[in-house]
């Protein structure tokens, strides 16, 4: 009994501590004033490595731009005077049924390429939100602006300019597929539109938010997300390897031969080098006569233990060595 009341009083602070080890967004480049309204009512200063949870409010200053880059894999660079809140936000690896990503841009601009939410399992994962229009993905890179007043002659509306991919935008008027290189206003009591060019949608981040390589996030993004095919069969050995063994039995029994033959020899050496030593201990009888076989055997001794040394070391050294290396 204590233990479930335990259990179910430490719930709500395990849930606590999962959600701030586990973090939705990492602030990583920035230049000028950038902030983070947390939920709590706090705002902290924005730092590199600077964390974001689902519902925080990310704001830059006049002259402030920063990089966000989420778990999925997906960045964000918002522009100045610009405030992105983070809806809701869910992802894991070996759950893509259960991604999503929600966010309001509630004013300013972003350019963004997307991560994993999306490509996998659920299409209709990820969700941008505006003033006057909904944005739907299916992996893209493409820039927004909110424009409430605010943007000079520029009347009114979302602007969208994709980049790469595609998306899909809607307001309460109709929907609009908008593919790469076109541009598009959804305004807020209009049907979204079409425009014949880019009227300042996109912007130019200072040196220090380093630009975003659509192409190279996206398809890594779905190289990551893509099923890996199984491994191949290794290949049956070819028959010039499997003739390798038989080759190097037969080093092994010539260098056994050659063993056994110096072996041998060395028996032979030996024989003849006591035979020698008993001729020299006959040094002191009477000499000979000259041409017997005393005068031979140590003449015979010489010969026979030069032989087997020279012989002993070939097959050290011209027996091959043979090293197989197996790469997996």
């Amino acid at each position: 009994m204590k233990t479930t009341l335990t259990l179910r009083l430490l719930a709500p602070l395990l849930m606590l501590c999962s959600a701030s080890a586990w973090p939705d967004g990492t602030l990583t480049h920035l230049s000028g004033p950038v902030s983070v309204e947390k939920t709590d009512g706090k705002t902290i200063m924005g730092a590199v490595g600077a964390k974001v949870l689902t519902g925080d409010t990310v704001v830059t200053g006049a002259q402030g731009y920063v990089r966000m880059e989420m778990t999925d894999g997906g960045e964000i660079v918002l522009r100045p005077n610009s405030q992105l809140k983070v809806e809701r936000y869910e992802f894991a690896k070996d759950k893509p049924a259960d991604d999503s990503f929600v966010f309001s841009m509630l004013k300013g601009g972003l350019r963004t390429v997307t991560g994993l939410i999306g490509k996998r399992g659920n299409k209709d994962a990820y969700l941008a939100k505006t003033p006057t229009a909904t944005i739907g993905i299916r992996g893209t890179q493409y820039d927004m602006r909110v424009c409430q007043a605010n943007c000079g002659a520029l009347a009114d509306g979302t602007y969208l300019a994709v980049r790469f991919g595609a998306i899909q935008t809607s307001n309460a008027q109709g929907t609009l597929a908008v593919a790469a290189g076109q541009v598009a206003l959804v305004p807020s009591l209009r049907p979204p539109v079409l425009l014949p060019h880019d009227p300042g949608v996109g912007f130019s981040p200072p040196p220090v938010i380093p630009k975003l390589d659509e192409k190279k996030k996206i398809k890594a993004a779905e190289k990551a997300a893509a099923v890996p095919a199984p491994a191949p069969a290794p290949a049956p050995a070819s028959g010039k390897d499997e003739q390798k063994p038989a080759a190097n039995s037969g080093v092994a029994s010539s260098s056994a031969t050659n063993t056994s033959s110096t072996d041998n020899s060395d028996g032979k050496s030996a024989a003849s080098h006591s035979a020698g030593s008993d001729k020299t201990a006959q040094a002191d009888a009477p000499a000979a006569p000259s041409g017997t076989t005393a005068d031979a055997a140590p003449e015979a001794s010489r010969t026979d233990t030069a032989l087997p040394s020279e012989g002993a070391s070939l097959p050290m050294s011209t027996a091959p060595s043979t090293m197989e290396c197996v790469v997996q």
